[in-house]
């Protein structure tokens, strides 16, 4: 091979680096030898003078003037404030992801002392114009029925107004209508409030419905508390009609509160 002639190729050449670099060697340096092993004494810190004048007189240090405190304003409600404020908002809000023709209203009477509070609404409750249409609202009618009231002798509410897109709710949209019917609740006021179903059990309690059923519980709410009861909701009793006994037997619980 001729050492003063160019006659290696493009690939050659690449081949060659990349053997190299396999190697270990991807940094140039020059061509004086160098101990790369040896030991690098580390220069000594500094030593920091202290002020003469300060030492002697031993002065303590100025201490700066605090700054006044500054009155931050409290955070604007999420929400209206008052009741029939907040229901209006629920039909119309755009921070819910469903057209307002897909909503329902809140329906009855909030000054009757009991509040029914379910998941969402079916899939033909906008249609209808109202909660618990179809066969989950003639059970619900028959349930209340036997505690001797009707649809105008309580509050019957739902979560959130509509059903998102395919009735699927996402964590961010969950903790939404969760903090919705707090504050619903908070609102209304309500002697006693019915929890049907798993989905408001939670929001709640904290419990299922299965585990959280049998029993009251005081909820804690903003201006105040409430008793509570969890049962089953009209749907699933639909498809597991064995249960209606042991509903039966939350509806006599909560009967004792409203008495």
């Amino acid at each position: 091979m001729d050492l003063g002639a160019n006659h290696v190729s493009a690939e050659h050449l690449t081949s060659l680096i990349g053997w190299w670099q396999e190697a270990g060697f991807d940094t140039l340096i020059d061509e004086a030898p160098r101990d790369w092993l040896a030991r690098v004494e580390r220069p000594a810190e500094p030593v920091v003078v202290q002020d003469a004048v300060r030492i002697a007189t031993s002065a303590p240090r100025p201490t700066p003037a605090s700054a006044p405190a500054i009155a931050v304003p409290p955070a604007a409600p999420s929400f209206p404030g008052d009741l029939a404020s907040f229901q209006a908002w629920l039909l119309s809000t755009e921070r819910l992801a469903m057209p307002p023709s897909a909503r329902v209203a809140s329906m009855g009477n909030p000054a009757s002392g009991l509040m029914v509070l379910v998941d969402l609404p079916e899939a033909g409750d906008p249609e209808a114009g109202r909660l618990l249409s179809g066969p989950e609202g003639a059970l619900f009618d028959n349930m209340i029925g036997a505690m001797k009231r009707d649809r105008q002798s309580l509050y019957l509410c739902a979560m959130a107004p509509g059903r998102p897109t395919g009735a699927y709710v996402d964590k961010t949209t969950g903790a939404l209508f969760n903090e919705l019917a707090r504050h619903h609740v908070a609102l209304a006021r309500p002697r006693a409030l019915l929890l049907m179903g798993e989905a408001p059990s939670r929001a709640f309690l904290n419990l299922g419905f299965v585990e959280a059923r049998g029993r009251v519980h005081d909820v804690q709410l903003t201006g105040g508390a409430t008793r509570a009861v969890a049962t089953f909701h009209p749907r699933t009793l639909l498809q597991h009609p064995q249960q209606k006994r042991r509903a039966w037997e939350d509806l006599q619980l909560l009967m004792k509160l409203i008495e």
